[in-house]
């Protein structure tokens, strides 16, 4: 067994062990080689273990959170605790707190997250509901508007998310290179399937979409991914985000889509889990974060 610093000239093979880790761990979150570079290229650093010419392991830091993982075909073999334990030292030299994402089912990583010292944090629930059962049917409250996403719209867009998001754990404000990164400028945005409403010129909620095309490659299914949904604390109570998410998912169903896909907060304050099942979704699994405080 070899362990080396991870190498993004060796791009191809972390992909493939990246989405044999996701079959195997259930999560759907598969990977490509333009999205996996781009979080080599951000992180802090990383390991990869070698079994021949096989890549069986790997980890890596990005922004004080451990990513990685063991092949399932060689798990219990002595690979995942050490990649685990120097990804921790190393995150905690420049970050506080460390924080690792774990689904529900992966017994090993848990008994290695409590076994270093970090705590159960946050759940979050991935959600999914097939086109193929009955749309929803709601109505949009009189005097306002409901459009596509556009450009002119962007940036106030992202002041409106920022003042939606200021009270959720865990969220900063998103500045503008953070918002075309991970947000509207990322590749798998789909401004012609999001929606915004507009109370006069004022946004007042959307629902922003997306599309994964390695999901859809690994399993089968063109799924519309709901990365945000928001609606501003003074036109809350409305109906205005079951009216977007409606019609986002409308409009994905048009487009060809099969079943539409989301994450959330199980804590969320404005009660967004609730609000989904009410439209359909159902939690196909659970993934937990763990974090580990400085005092830890």
């Amino acid at each position: 067994m070899e362990v080396r610093p991870l190498d993004a000239a060796e791009l191809e093979e972390l992909v493939e062990l990246v989405n044999a880790i996701v079959a195997g761990d259930g999560s759907g979150e598969y990977v490509d080689a333009v999205g996996l570079r781009r979080v080599i290229d951000a992180a802090a650093d990383g390991r990869s273990v070698w079994k021949g010419s096989r890549l069986v392991g790997y980890s890596l830091i990005d922004d004080g959170m451990l990513k990685g993982g063991v092949h399932p075909e060689h798990r219990r073999q002595g690979i995942g605790r050490p990649l685990f334990e120097w990804a921790t030292r190393r995150a905690a030299e420049s970050f506080a707190p460390v924080d690792v994402e774990l689904q529900s089912v992966d017994d090993g990583g848990r008994v290695l997250a409590l076994a270093n010292g970090y705590e159960p944090t946050r759940y979050y629930s991935s959600m999914q509901r097939p086109y193929s059962e009955q749309p929803i049917v709601t109505q949009l409250a009189e005097g306002f508007r409901l459009i596509p996403f556009a450009t002119e719209h962007d940036e106030p867009l992202r002041l409106a998310h920022n003042e939606i998001f200021v009270d959720h754990w865990g969220v900063e404000p998103k500045t503008e290179d953070d918002w075309q990164r991970w947000f509207t400028g990322h590749r798998g945005f789909r401004p012609a399937l999001s929606r915004l409403v507009l109370d006069g010129d004022r946004i007042a909620a959307y629902a922003l979409a997306y599309e994964y095309p390695a999901d859809t490659e690994a399993t089968g299914v063109q799924e519309l991914w709901i990365g945000q949904v928001g609606t501003r604390r003074d036109y809350r109570g409305r109906g205005l985000a079951s009216a977007t998410m409606a019609e986002v998912m409308r409009a994905g169903e048009e487009a060809g889509f099969e079943r539409a896909g989301l994450n959330v907060d199980a804590a969320s304050p404005t009660g967004a889990q609730r609000l989904y099942e009410q439209l359909g979704f159902r939690t196909v699994h659970t993934k937990i974060l763990y974090r580990l405080t400085r005092d830890a």
